[in-house]
């Protein structure tokens, strides 16, 4: 039932990007870019589309890796077709961190790390599949809590196309973002394996910190208050202040980062 209902809201956000992008793409580049962010949606669609297994920690890094691979895919559709310099380089950013904390995902939950980063079809691979808790139903609380996450984030990525790439890219990579920090907070609050709750807590911090940094980079402001949600439970740093330099918040951003995964390579 759970694993129909992702399909359904995917399939419907993919026919709402596919009718609207021939309308509003301003340039075969921006129409380029919008099929692009579509097959990076339906591809996301199939890889999370998995039978829950009861296994709280199984079942986030299942869900989790083909999320991050939406995002790594969205981003080099923005590297490919945007032009906003701060934007490309947060891309580049997004495009390395996943993909480690893809590898770090998979290694903590007993999964091998591809050794060329290749993350296409990972979460197909059949490693651990004897060493995870088989309990179904047992982590129905997560499970309700990562459908809630990911009806809002589909909700808020069915965007209107306005033919800039920049803007559309933020506009939809922001809650997209949102929907792994949403996933996170979920793995923290029942999950079990320390290492994946340590990558759930960076992907938090990392990813309000890039949302910040993407809002910056368009000129938007900022919400009132940018602490990580995890900061009162977990001490995680909070984002960077608005008044901070680009250059000082990629800094911060990346720290965290860099000292928490337990199997990051600099």
């Amino acid at each position: 039932m759970r694993s129909h209902r992702i399909a359904v809201i995917y399939a419907v956000v993919a026919v709402g990007l596919a009718v609207l992008a021939p309308a509003h793409a301003g340039t075969p580049q921006d129409a380029a870019f919008l099929a692009e962010n579509q097959a990076a949606m339906n591809k996301m669609m199939a890889g999370m589309n998995i039978k829950p297994t009861g296994d709280v920690d199984h079942d986030f890094t299942a869900m989790m890796i083909p999320h991050h691979q939406g995002a790594i895919d969205m981003a080099q559709a923005e590297l490919q077709y945007g032009r906003n310099q701060k934007l490309l380089r947060i891309a580049q950013e997004i495009v390395v961190e996943q993909l480690q904390e893809i590898a770090a995902m998979r290694l903590a939950n007993g999964e091998p790390a591809s050794p060329t980063w290749v993350t296409s079809g990972a979460h197909d691979a059949p490693a651990a599949a004897a060493s995870h808790k088989t309990n179904p139903g047992g982590d129905a609380p997560f499970i309700s809590r990562s459908n809630a996450a990911m009806d809002k984030m589909m909700t808020d990525m069915a965007v209107k196309p306005t033919g800039d790439v920049d803007h559309d890219f933020v506009a939809m990579m922001v809650p997209h973002h949102q929907g792994a920090i949403d996933m996170a907070q979920a793995e923290l609050q029942y999950g079990q394996n320390p290492q994946l709750k340590t990558i759930a807590q960076e992907i938090i911090v990392d990813q309000m910190q890039e949302i910040a940094l993407m809002r910056l980079a368009l000129g938007e402001p900022l919400p009132p208050s940018t602490s990580s949600p995890t900061q009162a439970s977990s001490g995680a740093m909070p984002s960077a202040p608005p008044h901070q330099s680009d250059a000082n918040q990629t800094q911060m951003r990346m720290s965290p980062a860099m000292h928490m995964a337990p199997n990051r390579t600099h």
